[in-house]
């Protein structure tokens, strides 16, 4: 009895002291991304991080789509691409009463920022509750909103998507939906 106690003990302390953790080397980090993103930049940890980070700024321009309407499709459905794509702090104005003339504006930034799930759009006015209709207007080349109606249910949202050195990105959410 005295002996297999002692086993357990050995073998629970092999066990806590084999397993030495070492530090791995992060590729990139959520800070990274977003000071990216937000145009920022990170105090890098060595110049390996340095050139990492800048290799990152360069692929995400050399992957801007030609037209909104391939960015759209890609940003509809790809939550890493959508997040990526979206100017921060991101301007939030919505009616936060029942008072239609009280707007209420916030600020979205990356780590707040949810997926917004653009794929059910063509659809929505097949659904029971929250109809709604979709329509794109150009503004000018660089600047182009897209709708949400509500059909019947007060549904009113404005997504303003810009373009920035050529990549199209999401600026700014108006809901006006009462």
């Amino acid at each position: 009895m005295r002996r297999i106690k002692l086993t357990v003990f050995v073998l629970m302390m092999l066990g806590v002291f084999s397993c030495k953790q070492e530090p791995r080397d992060k590729e990139i980090s959520s800070d990274t991304i977003e000071s990216i993103v937000s145009g920022s930049e990170p105090e890098p940890v060595s110049d390996k991080h340095k050139e990492e980070n800048v290799a990152k700024v360069i692929e995400m321009d050399k992957n801007c789509d030609q037209t909104f309407d391939d960015f759209f499709e890609r940003f509809a459905k790809d939550s890493v691409f959508q997040k990526n794509r979206v100017k921060y702090p991101m301007k939030d104005s919505y009616i936060e009463s029942l008072d239609p003339t009280v707007i209420k504006v916030d600020s979205i930034t990356y780590k707040k920022y949810i997926y917004l799930d653009f794929t059910r759009d063509k659809e929505a006015m097949k659904n029971k509750y929250g109809k709604y209709t979709v329509e794109t207007k150009i503004i000018k080349d660089s600047l182009i909103h897209y709708f949400w109606f509500g059909y019947d249910n007060g549904i009113h949202v404005t997504y303003k998507f810009s373009l920035i050195n050529g990549c199209w990105y999401l600026v700014e959410i108006l809901d006006e939906s009462t």
